[in-house]
Parts: structure tokens; C-alpha cells; sequence
């Protein structure tokens, strides 16, 4: 940012695998992805360590308000390449316990096995285009 030069190189990097991120949101996707309010009344995360992490400031017990952004957590997958990434995500989604708030991770999972989303050969149009 203060115009120096940056301590690596792009050869200097190298990629080890596949991640993929879900935006796990209090909001309703059957209605257009209106927020949902309350408590969270049951809150079981998924197992994290290895190739899952969780990125998020709730507990059992917490609200969501309409006040704040309703952002539950970032769900993060990693794997050797972009298959194994996605079975640990839908792994990860189907252990996941959320109560007392309508939530968006029943629809990540269906982006996750959707065969456009697998493959990788999607556009930003692609919500729009498949639901």
C-alpha cells in the first residue's frame, strides 16, 4: 500500500489443493433472502480441524437481530482438489445443527451438488440462471 515492492514473487507461490467457503445467513431463500430474527435456540457446529474451519462470533443462545448483519458463520472446506472439497463441505452442512432461526444452509448444500457448481463451469448469473 506504501508503493513497496511486495517480499514475493507470484512464482514464489504455489497451490496446495481446493477450498470452498459457505456463507451460512440467518435469511430465508425461499423468500427471496429475507433475514430471519430470533435466537439461536440449538447451535451444534460441525467438527473443525483438518479440512474444516469456522469463521464465526454466535453461540447456542445467541440472537440475531435485525439490527445487525445476519451472517451465522463462513464454513471453509479444503481438499486435494475440487471434488473432495465439496464432499466435505455437504459432510460439514449435514452435521451442522442450527434452531430457532430460518437459515440459507439446506440451500448451500444444493449449490454444492449442483452439477454446474461442481464442475466449475458457472457464471455470476448462476443463482439467477439454476433457481
Amino acid at each position: 500500500a506504501s508503493g513497496d515492492k511486495l517480499s514475493l514473487k507470484q512464482s514464489d507461490i504455489s497451490i496446495h489443493g481446493h477450498a470452498i467457503e459457505s456463507r451460512i445467513y440467518a435469511e430465508d431463500p425461499v423468500r427471496g433472502f429475507l433475514p430471519s430474527t430470533g435466537h439461536l435456540l440449538r447451535y451444534q457446529e460441525p467438527k473443525t480441524g483438518g479440512d474444516v474451519r469456522i469463521d464465526t462470533g454466535v453461540e447456542q443462545g445467541s440472537e440475531i437481530s435485525m439490527f445487525y448483519d445476519p451472517m451465522i458463520c463462513k464454513l471453509v472446506t479444503h481438499g486435494p482438489d475440487r471434488e473432495t472439497a465439496c464432499g466435505t463441505m455437504i459432510d460439514a452442512i449435514d452435521s451442522y445443527v442450527i434452531r430457532g432461526v430460518g437459515h440459507n444452509a439446506l440451500f448451500c448444500r444444493d449449490v454444492i451438488e449442483n452439477a454446474k457448481f461442481r464442475s466449475g463451469t458457472y457464471s455470476t448469473k448462476f443463482i439467477q440462471e439454476e433457481y
